[in-house]
């Protein structure tokens, strides 16, 4: 087991090819990124088996609330993640004990049986708390604890198994900011989608199992590890990819077959005037795409988040809790029944509130059409009084 963090906004470095002409405009040099310092930490643990567990997510939040926002893209039976917060977005002890109890002994009990499992961790002082050594020694948990500044050596999931997380990711989020062409800035609700591409892509079982191979630890072997401080030179891997529009080809190539002379001016022309058209229109495509992206992501942000009810059924060691994806989604559901009670309870007091104003309105038309009568009668009377009184003068 090991922690990661993510600068959820910050490109990882990448190397690009230019031409001479767009490497002398200076500004076109610096990668395309939002520059958000969020940070969120990751919990990851893989096994000599090839499985990994699900990965734990450490949100920083100050009051340790879990924003409805940030966890919106989270579905029961599709992600198999677990969520928590801290003020920091470190981990600490409570956290580390919570992971021990309610990730790692929950998905490797079933796999153990009555077996003694072996948890291989760094010295990080949440992993060598007293709390997390006894929870360890009563649940058949076997400590083994790296010697300070090794990791780079003998921890499997640093060295071969974060540098391909942070390049993956660092390529979802240039993706993401290409195609929202830099519109909308990445916030917390972004990154869990990002970051479970990211994830898919490089945590897989022929990686895994090559880490632990590459640090000697399954099948036990030192060769792996003495011949780093044995050899000369290390080999390096190196790949060629080429980009290519496809559809341009096509059209090319028919060109080429149906014109018979190719080397006049107005081939050329033709060929150059149609692979002109076939960029701005693969430009104009993308633009569009990226608009909608963008437009798509502003909407979404327009809802306002709360803080999401989640109920603890079981009391765990420590005070920090580890939330699933069901317990997110039971969250949500309880939200959802309380906004469409309180919607009710608006409609309610709306109706009530038109009801009192339409009683208060005919309340006033009867008191007027009383004093209307009132009047007429007065005047009827003033009227009678004044005939008696004309004809006795009579």
């Amino acid at each position: 087991m090991d922690e990661k963090g993510f600068l959820i906004g910050i490109v990882g470095r990448s190397k690009r090819i230019f031409s001479r002409r767009m490497w002398e405009k200076k500004e076109v040099r610096a990668s395309l990124q939002d520059g958000n310092r969020a940070w969120i930490t990751l919990l990851a643990c893989i096994c000599a088996d090839g499985s990994a567990l699900p990965p734990s997510l450490i949100y920083e939040a100050a009051n340790k609330a879990i924003q409805s926002a940030w966890v919106d893209e989270i579905r029961a039976g599709e992600h198999e993640v677990f969520i928590t917060s801290s003020p920091s977005g470190w981990t600490n002890n409570d956290i580390g004990l919570a992971w021990l109890e309610q990730v790692f002994d929950r998905c490797t009990k079933e796999k153990a049986r009555r077996s003694y499992r072996l948890l291989i961790l760094d010295g990080h002082g949440s992993h060598i708390t007293m709390d997390f050594i006894d929870y360890c020694d009563k649940h058949r948990i076997l400590l083994a604890i790296l010697p300070p500044h090794s990791t780079h050596t003998l921890q499997p999931l640093d060295v071969a198994m974060f540098k391909p997380l942070s390049t993956a990711y660092s390529a979802e989020l240039s993706k993401h900011l290409q195609m929202g062409q830099g519109l909308a800035s990445i916030t917390k609700g972004d990154f869990f989608p990002l970051f479970w591409n990211a994830w898919k892509a490089s945590f897989k079982e022929s990686t895994i199992l090559s880490s632990f191979r590459a640090t000697g630890i399954s099948p036990p072997d030192p060769d792996p590890i003495l011949d780093r401080f044995t050899r000369s030179q290390e080999s390096r891997e190196s790949s060629l990819s080429s980009l290519s529009d496809h559809d341009w080809r096509k059209i090319d190539r028919l060109i080429r077959s149906a014109v018979k002379d190719q080397s006049s001016r107005d081939t050329q022309k033709l060929c150059q005037s149609l692979h002109h058209l076939s960029v701005q229109n693969e430009l104009l495509h993308h633009d569009i795409n990226g608009l909608r992206q963008a437009l798509a992501t502003k909407q979404k942000r327009k809802k306002k988040g709360k803080a999401l009810d989640l109920q603890q059924r079981n009391e765990y060691h420590g005070g920090s809790v580890f939330w699933s994806p069901r317990k997110v989604r039971e969250a949500r559901v309880r939200q959802s029944i309380k906004e469409r009670e309180d919607k009710e309870q608006q409609l309610q007091k709306a109706e009530t509130a038109e009801l009192k104003k339409a009683a208060k309105l005919y309340k006033e038309k009867i008191q007027q059409e009383k004093r209307v009568a009132r009047e007429v009668a007065k005047e009827a009377k003033e009227k009678e009084r004044a005939e008696k009184a004309t004809q006795r003068a009579v």
